[in-house]
């Protein structure tokens, strides 16, 4: 007899609110109904990091800029071909570009996105936002198996380690204005016990684990690429960097932010934050 048990952590989040959905135009009259879904709370933005972008907004320093957002590149070269309901790639791919045009939007900006295709019409624009995920590293931190008379406990602690970098550069000349690079781990945690035993005349094997793993895709995006772009602009921007670093100076390298030319590459892990 084999017995295997597996469940997922989850908890309740935000419930986007869908009542006022819309497609019949200024008259309302013709709605399509969508559910509200609970989400799991590490999908919710990053408190901290959505409100140093609303700080960065309040200071107006990125009023009337323009911002020229590309295919957010994965450079990590690892495939994912093991995976529950995965084929593809461990990261997402170009489409990570959004969160890019998301962060910049909520920090006050105007984005011009080449995702589809360069535009049609010439848009004046002052500066240019790259992303690349560099690397992707897996480990196992600990892990043990320990059977007495046949029973016993198994434990594994693993984790994945995401590095991605935000560099914002002239959009003319392509000269780099600011760099950062952001670390992101993302855990896996499983707890369980195992059976091998005689039982009388009956042989009993199985086991049991309670498992608990962060979602690498998502996790990649939310929360480390908005907040790479909070910190090149408040890089950029010195009267941004005096309103809102404080909100996130402890996810930073703070001697980066000691000089009064902040050029140096910022890394950051994105924990701590809910």
């Amino acid at each position: 007899m084999a017995a295997a048990v597996t469940l997922g952590g989850c908890a309740q989040g935000f419930s986007w609110n869908t009542s006022e959905t819309d497609l019949g135009g200024p008259d309302r009259k013709i709605r399509v109904p969508v559910t509200k879904a609970s989400m799991p709370s590490s999908v919710q933005p990053y408190p901290r990091i959505e409100a140093t972008l609303a700080c960065i907004r309040q200071t107006g320093v990125l009023r009337g800029k323009t911002f020229v957002v590309g295919p957010f590149a994965d450079s990590t070269g690892k495939i994912n071909a093991v995976a529950q309901g995965a084929t593809g790639n461990f990261v997402p791919q170009g489409g990570s570009a959004s969160y890019v045009t998301d962060a910049l939007t909520k920090a006050g900006g105007q984005v011009v996105s080449t995702y589809f295709g360069a535009p049609t019409k010439a848009v004046p624009a002052q500066y240019a936002v790259n992303g690349i995920s560099n690397s992707l590293d897996f480990g196992t931190s600990g892990q043990a198996d320990v059977r007495i008379g046949g029973i016993g406990p198994t434990m594994e602690l693993g984790w994945a380690q995401l590095s991605l970098s935000i560099q914002l550069d002239e959009v003319a000349t392509r000269v780099n204005r600011q760099m950062s690079m952001i670390q992101r781990p993302v855990r896996y945690t499983q707890l369980g016990a195992t059976v091998g035993k005689t039982f009388g005349n009956t042989l009993v094997t199985g086991s049991g684990n309670l498992q608990n793993q962060e979602r690498l895709q998502l996790e990649a995006l939310n929360g480390p690429i908005a907040l790479g772009i909070a910190d090149v602009v408040m890089k950029e921007y010195p009267r941004a960097r005096a309103a809102c670093l404080e909100r996130i100076a402890d996810l930073l390298i703070k001697d980066d932010y000691i000089s009064d030319n902040p050029q140096s590459l910022a890394t950051a892990a994105v924990t701590g934050l809910y």
